[in-house]
């Protein structure tokens, strides 16, 4: 027996929901295909509080019937031993119908798992074993162990208790544990008088047991109350989750939010990666070509396997030991170059010549966070190749972008797009170029390797679900056109930019089709969305809290714990220095450079044309602890909005959670009110009222707030210099250069300076109670931004190289906005058939949009340009089990479930998908021929 089954045990605060998907079917699938097994019962017992999501779609979605765990808020935990609600109902999702879940705590009830107190009889344990003693020491022993039980079953409701005989390393040995074991089990089942310590019963039976018969049992006596008991069991129901999780008066697990944030960054680009990767595979290439990728080097693989060991709770999370970091990193990185070999090779195949010539080599363009491109920056040194870059859009909607391109040499740069980028056959020639709009700018981000420039160009009405060619020809300027550029990277030449002025006691305003950004000498200060006629009071600081250090042995800020000095605390806020801000004007977009009395911080504000949004690009260290004191660095938005203390964060990029300052669903007793009123945010945290509406966007998991009215808050990056004491063993100090090896070896001290963090965050702000809606129309595009590859050529700048397909749009129509091809797969494939597992899910929820939360019909042939539908089945979420047999064995906790097969429509297959479902399709087809 499996419980839960996934190819580690996820976090739950900072994953999103594609990272959990994937993870746990890749567990799932090898279950089934190796054993044949299907897990029923969900197993999180340690991640540091538990998701909506968690609940309703890695839940019940995904074919789970339970789901047990260890931890929950030391409050929330007094309260439910009191009230006998240790178990219940979990039914989280406001959208999702009949996705109610049973759930219940582990380590009998006492927070975390593991076996009663005292009867640990594993080698690792040093209680005293029950193998070796008289009748009556047995006796008293057993004895205790029973009123540990009786506690127990007073803390929840029905007739059964399950105690997990277990924990972290155990079972080396599993002979010792399992002799103390039957001891055990033959000494309770023989007990004489039982009621004697359990008076509402005759007998007790103790017996070995899975979760997934426990599961059993409490349903049956759920369903059949009479048979059980002597009226029907009433389980309390739980609607929102289990954030932020406390284990004391001051120990607030929030820290990990935003523990290692390049770890999480590189986690969302793997998982983001991936899912191209699986695109081309099923869409691009020939059947000789997938069956040869399937059965040959399995790149796509190597990037699924990483992708699902770093959702561990200790992985994305940011809570493991430094050498243990980079070793996800190392393994992230590992798949997403096998994986990037495997693209890179099918791009080389799909562009061509007419006689048969293909690009030299292709990259992918990883690091354009850090201005790195290899392969543009050296194709751009001098004038001996010639340089394209392929875009790729794995969104099923055409989109319009702005590409920045890392190049090394100033001139002036023609960028064309291939508007046709594909042949119908071999006898005509078209020159299919067309001019796309291009700016030259400064490079802001000073690394080793970074480029001095960086070439923004336009990506208009790219088409959906495909690959699009440009071509980038540099061409040399006059001496007297020559660019100056200080010590500081200022732009001084109209021919980079049309502008670079330095800013010092004036104010100024940008602006596109959308929006004005007005600024003033502290930066950012008001907002008016020209469309709505909306003049709003918006600004941004920077700051950070004081990590508090552990004195008197104390709780100190660490990898898991955010603690500030001072629990009421402000931030200490980092002032901008006016006469230190630039503005540099183009005509795709304006950026806006801002600098900080510390040189450890940086931003630009920018303003894209025709964009309703503004993104501040951030560099945040090396953070300066010379002063011994550790940094959380923060950055806050104000405006003017009345939220009263309400706010909204994601569940791991799904449907939006209330928030309340400084409340819970208990009587809070508040000792952090900054550490306890930090949240998970995944995506995006907005507050509205009903004149406004503000949204802040993610480029990674965060930990966010609204601490006061009308702001909203994201801790970016943490250097801390003491160890919380919850099993990492070390600070939260991540250094440029790397660590000394661990003793005995050496003392595990690090090398170099702090990191230094690139990140996002998109800002939009909109009309009264729209805050969802602004943020739903901006997460698929910050999860799955156009992946850049460049490629070279040295043959003939006259040589045209042509899309070795019929369409550049891998889908027969454009999916609707709401609607997203979440996944597609390749599951087989022969000369015949092919067979792809699919899913499809709806981004808004109820009442976010008039328009996009209603459900919508899809036709699954319109995802098909190529094959021909043979048969479809619905799925549960990760495809291990057909839907119909699920629905048919299903425990219902609440009402019956209606089920909602694909429905075949006048011979098309055609699915009716309603907001915030996730649907999932097995769909074979005949190959073309």
């Amino acid at each position: 027996s499996f419980a839960n089954g996934g190819w580690c045990m996820h976090d739950e605060a900072t994953t999103h929901y594609m990272g959990m998907i994937d993870q746990t079917s890749l567990g799932h699938d090898f279950l089934k295909r190796e054993l044949d097994f299907v897990p029923t019962v969900a197993w999180q017992l340690d991640p540091f509080g538990h998701s909506s999501t968690q609940s309703s779609l890695l839940g019940s979605v995904a074919g789970f019937d339970a789901i047990y765990f260890g931890r929950i808020d030391y409050q929330d935990l007094q309260q439910r031993h009191l009230t006998r609600n240790c178990e219940g109902i979990w039914d989280s999702s406001p959208n999702l119908n009949e996705t109610a879940i049973f759930w219940g705590l582990t380590g009998s009830y006492s927070g975390n798992y593991g076996a009663p107190d005292g009867f640990c009889f594993d080698v690792l344990c040093d209680n005293e074993p029950l193998i070796g003693l008289d009748r009556n020491q047995l006796h008293s022993r057993v004895k205790d162990f029973l009123n540990d039980i009786k506690l127990q079953a007073d803390r929840t409701r029905g007739n059964h208790v399950m105690l997990t005989m277990g924990s972290d390393f155990q079972y080396q040995n599993a002979m010792v544990n399992f002799k103390n074991l039957d001891l055990l089990i033959i000494t309770i089942n023989n007990w004489e008088n039982i009621s004697s310590l359990f008076s509402d019963y005759d007998e007790v039976q103790a017996f070995y047991s899975t979760p997934e018969i426990y599961t059993e049992k409490k349903y049956e006596e759920y369903i059949n109350p009479n048979n059980f008991n002597d009226s029907k069991i009433e389980y309390e129901i739980k609607r929102d989750d289990f954030f932020p999780y406390s284990d004391c008066d001051h120990c607030f697990w929030t820290g990990y939010f935003t523990s290692r944030p390049g770890l999480k960054r590189l986690e969302r680009v793997g998982s983001s990666f991936l899912q191209i990767s699986r695109q081309i595979q099923a869409f691009f290439l020939d059947d000789e070509a997938v069956i040869g990728e399937i059965k040959g080097t399995k790149r796509i693989l190597e990037l699924e396997k990483a992708m699902g060991i770093v959702q561990h709770h200790d992985g994305v999370s940011g809570t493991s030991k430094q050498h243990v970091a980079y070793d996800y990193a190392k393994k992230v990185q590992f798949g997403i170059n096998e994986a990037a070999s495997f693209v890179e090779d099918a791009m080389k195949n799909i562009f061509q010549t007419e006689d048969g010539v293909k690009f030299e080599n292709v990259a992918y363009c990883q690091l354009r966070n850090e201005s790195i491109c290899e392969l543009s920056q050296d194709a751009t040194l001098d004038d001996s190749g010639h340089l394209y870059v392929i875009l790729y859009n794995a969104l099923a909607q055409p989109r319009n972008d702005f590409i920045s391109l890392p190049v090394s040499s100033h001139a002036h740069y023609t960028v064309e797009r291939s508007i046709k980028g594909l042949r119908q056959d071999f006898t005509t020639y078209n020159d299919n170029w067309q001019f796309a709009e291009s700016s030259l700018l400064p490079n802001h981000f000073e690394g080793k390797k970074s480029s001095q420039f960086i070439l923004v160009f336009e990506a208009h009405a790219i088409e959906p679900i495909s690959m699009t060619l440009f071509r980038i020809t540099k061409n040399n300027v006059s001496k007297e056109d020559e660019v100056e550029i200080d010590d500081k990277h200022s732009l001084r030449s109209p021919v980079v930019t049309n502008d670079s002025r330095s800013l010092h006691d004036q104010s100024f305003m940008v602006d596109n089709d959308e929006i004005e950004v007005h600024f003033d000498n502290c930066g950012l200060n008001r907002i008016f969305n020209k469309k709505l006629g909306l003049n709003a009071s918006v600004r941004f600081e920077w700051g950070y809290y004081k990590s508090f250090d552990g004195r008197n042995h104390t709780q100190a800020s660490g990898a898991y714990i955010f603690r500030p000095e001072v629990p009421n605390d402000d931030m200490t806020k980092i002032t901008p220095v006016p006469s230190k801000t630039q503005i540099i004007p183009t005509s795709l977009l304006t950026e806006v450079h801002l600098k900080y009395e510390v040189s450890w911080l940086s931003t630009v504000v920018k303003i894209f044309k025709g964009k309703p949004y503004i993104d501040i690009d951030y560099i945040v260290g090396p953070i300066n602890i010379d002063d011994g004191v550790g940094k959380e660095v923060v950055t806050r938005f104000y405006s003017d909005i009345k939220n009263k203390g309400f706010f909204y964060s994601d569940s791991n990029g799904r449907e939006f959670v209330k928030r309340v300052r400084s409340k819970r669903s208990w009587n809070l007793q508040e000792f952090e009110p900054v550490a306890g009123n930090f949240y998970p945010v995944n995506t995006a945290l907005y507050i509205e009222d009903d004149v406004a509406s503000m949204s802040l966007l993610t480029d990674r998991s965060q930990g966010g707030s609204s601490l006061i009215d009308g702001t909203v808050e994201l801790m970016v990056q943490r250097r801390i210099i003491h160890d919380d004491g919850r099993g990492v063993g070390e600070p939260m100090n991540e250094t440029d250069s790397g660590m000394m090896p661990y003793p005995p070896y050496g003392d595990a001290s690090r090398i170099g300076e702090g990191v230094k963090i690139t990140g996002t965050h998109r800002l939009l702000y909109g009309l009264g109670k729209s805050g969802a809606s602004l943020a739903r129309s901006e997460m698929d595009n910050i999860f799955s931004p156009i992946h850049v590859f460049a490629t070279t050529t040295s043959s003939s700048p006259d040589m045209e190289f042509f899309f070795m397909k019929k369409s550049a749009s891998a889908i027969q129509k454009k999916l609707p906005s709401n609607i997203q091809l979440t996944t597609i797969k390749v599951l087989s494939v022969d000369q015949q058939t092919t067979t792809f597992l699919i899913r499809l899910s709806h981004g808004y929820g109820r009442g976010e949009s008039d328009l996009l939360s209603s459900p919508v019909l899809i036709d699954l042939a319109d995802l098909f340009l190529y094959f021909e539908i043979l048969s479809v089945k619905e799925k549960t979420l990760t495809g291990n089990r057909d839907l119909s047999e699920w629905l048919d064995t299903k425990m219902k906790w609440q009402n019956d479930l209606n089920s909602n097969h694909a429905d075949i429509i006048n011979g098309r297959y055609a699915i009716m998908i309603n907001p915030m479902e996730i649907r999932t399709f097995e769909v074979q087809v005949q190959n073309a021929g």
